[in-house]
């Protein structure tokens, strides 16, 4: 449930990250190089994401902690967009877009909640198929 659940995360914050991009969220973090910019800072993004996912699927050392910090990523989205929605900003007001926002805050709690368990009863066997 764990993979599956994680693989859902990651394609929520990728699907938010597409919108991102529309809304030009570069503009709301006010990044001096703009586009350029952000578009790095999502490739060094995305590698620890996709990192973690393989030490999480393969449950390799270290997978509670990869779990818990990509639900911790992935749990940001929902403060981050609050804090602009509070601020007067009208991006991200589209019914996709909040939906996305808060899945990614419902998902990453899940995700926390459920690594917590499975670690407290001892690290279950790597996944064999998603």
């Amino acid at each position: 449930m764990l993979d599956r659940l994680l693989t859902a995360n990651l394609t929520l914050l990728l699907a938010h990250q597409i919108d991102a991009a529309w809304w030009r969220e570069w503009e709301m973090f006010a990044l001096p190089g703009g586009i350029q910019l952000f578009v790095f800072l999502n490739i060094l993004i995305v590698y620890p994401l996709l990192h973690g996912y393989a030490r999480i699927r393969a449950r390799g050392p270290g997978w509670v902690g990869w779990s818990y910090a990509l639900a911790a990523l992935v749990g940001c989205v929902l403060p981050i967009h609050a804090g602009f929605a509070l601020a007067g900003l009208t991006q991200f007001h589209l019914p996709l877009s909040i939906a996305l926002i808060v899945a990614c805050g419902a998902g990453a709690l899940a995700q926390a909640l459920l690594t917590r368990r499975l670690a407290a009863a001892g690290a279950p066997p790597a996944a064999v198929a998603a």
